[in-house]
């Protein structure tokens, strides 16, 4: 396939590094030293504006099966794929940072003739609010027919402690799929579950919920928000018809009136971040969720861990360069969000839909999850250590007439089976190729 993307920015690199290996893959942008970047993969590079025709026309967009705009401008995204269209770009897809633009996450079919418009700030929100809803889970991934997997951070005073898996006496609905030891999955049979251990469950969200109410994680009842940008915005807008209390914190007065006018109900207070008496004053530390939703990095690492120091149950942090990601959650901040990852796995998500009957598309630990059905008659009747999958991906688990299954090497997938797969995010495109 010919695959144009406009933007060599985070975003862009990651996608041309998944879809370079088996495509013709042309990168748009007016920044030299991020097309440098690009030297170590198999693309063609041309430094321009992606809204240029002429620009569009070298790098053959008439040709194009997918044209990617991921700048970090929208006007950029919908001008070039407005041009790429009506040159004749079979697909468009486009990144919108702004959510005025639309009012969902994905937006198919577009009335402007888009066939895709991702908003990675409405995405980042929901699923800020997804992780808020559970302690102390630090990832949920919903999957098809009420399926999910439940990814949990043990913590002190966790009655997991000293158990080994046997001892929970699950339900049958229930798998444990992993259990990680400081960045390592540990192999079947630990003896006992340890302080810091993430555990990966996958069941009926139903069992799952009852599940959580056995080792007594509360629901959020307390939400303390940083930033009164869009994402902010959309967060509460979720929120409002919830029982859950909301608190915002904005260091702009005006945004603040705003945002106040907007949500009558809900309160916002104007503040200095180095007011931390004012934190003490409004009991942020009786939080059970804080968002730090704020444009800087550090000063979203700053609250999360003042806030924690406080007596906050939990922080989730927005953070826009990926490098920190590790780093946040290295120094206790319980969940990290960046758009940009977000923004890969929605593109992602869409293309392999196309291609494959892809049901969900996440990120556990820096590795693509995802969940594939058996369609392909050469796929039904294989054995899982049949299937030729790359180096490091690996099946999770197999859901079969909405029954969890862990794999075995001899077991055979049946047509309709739901696979739960592990695979770095550069083979992504050879595992849609074996369900294909």
């Amino acid at each position: 396939m010919l695959i144009v993307i406009a933007g060599a920015g985070e975003v862009g690199y990651e996608l041309a590094k998944s879809l370079s290996e088996k495509n013709d893959v042309y990168i748009i942008d007016k920044d030299k030293e991020k097309l440098d970047r690009f030297a170590e993969l198999d693309v063609i590079t041309l430094k321009g504006n992606a809204g240029n025709f002429k620009v569009l026309k070298e790098a053959k967009v008439e040709k194009a099966d997918y044209f990617l705009a991921v700048t970090g401008n929208d006007e950029v995204n919908l001008i070039s794929a407005l041009t790429a269209k009506k040159l004749g770009a079979k697909k468009t897809f486009v990144r919108i940072e702004n959510p005025e633009y639309v009012e969902t996450p994905v937006v198919k079919f577009h009335p402007l003739g888009f066939d895709v418009v991702i908003c990675p700030s409405l995405a980042l929100a929901q699923e800020a609010v997804r992780v808020a809803g559970i302690l102390p889970a630090v990832g949920v991934i919903p999957l098809g027919g009420e399926m999910e997997i439940l990814e949990i951070q043990v913590i002190p005073n966790s009655n997991l402690v000293g158990k080994s898996v046997s001892d929970l006496k699950l339900p049958p609905e229930i798998l444990v799929v992993s259990i990680q030891r400081n960045g390592e999955v540990l192999p079947p049979g630990i003896e006992k579950i340890e302080v810091g251990d993430r555990i990966e469950m996958l069941g009926k969200d139903s069992e799952i919920k009852r599940f959580r109410e056995v080792f007594g994680a509360p629901m959020v009842k307390r939400v303390t928000l940083f930033g009164t940008g869009n994402i902010s915005s959309y967060i509460v807008e979720i929120l409002k018809e919830s029982d859950v209390a909301i608190k915002i914190f904005g260091a702009s007065k005006k945004a603040c009136e705003e945002l106040n006018e907007r949500f009558k109900d809900i309160k916002v207070i104007f503040w200095n971040y180095l007011d931390v008496d004012l934190l003490v004053e409004e009991e942020v530390g009786k939080s059970d969720v804080i968002l730090a939703m704020t444009d800087n990095d550090e000063k979203n690492l700053m609250l999360s861990l003042l806030c924690k120091k406080l007596g906050a149950k939990k922080t989730i942090a927005k953070v826009e360069n990926r490098a920190y990601v590790e780093i946040f959650e290295k120094v206790g901040v319980d969940k990290v969000l960046n758009p940009r990852a977000i923004a890969v796995l929605e593109v992602f998500k869409q293309m392999m839909m196309e291609k494959i009957d892809v049901k969900t598309i996440a990120e556990i630990r820096g590795s693509a999850i995802i969940e594939v059905v058996v369609r392909n008659e050469k796929i039904a009747n294989k054995r899982i250590s049949e299937l030729g999958l790359p180096k490091n991906s690996f099946v999770i688990a197999v859901i079969r007439e909405e029954k969890s299954f862990l794999p075995y090497d001899e077991m055979l997938l049946k047509t309709g089976d739901r696979v739960l797969i592990s695979t770095p995010w550069d083979k992504l495109e050879k595992v849609g190729e074996i369900f294909q």
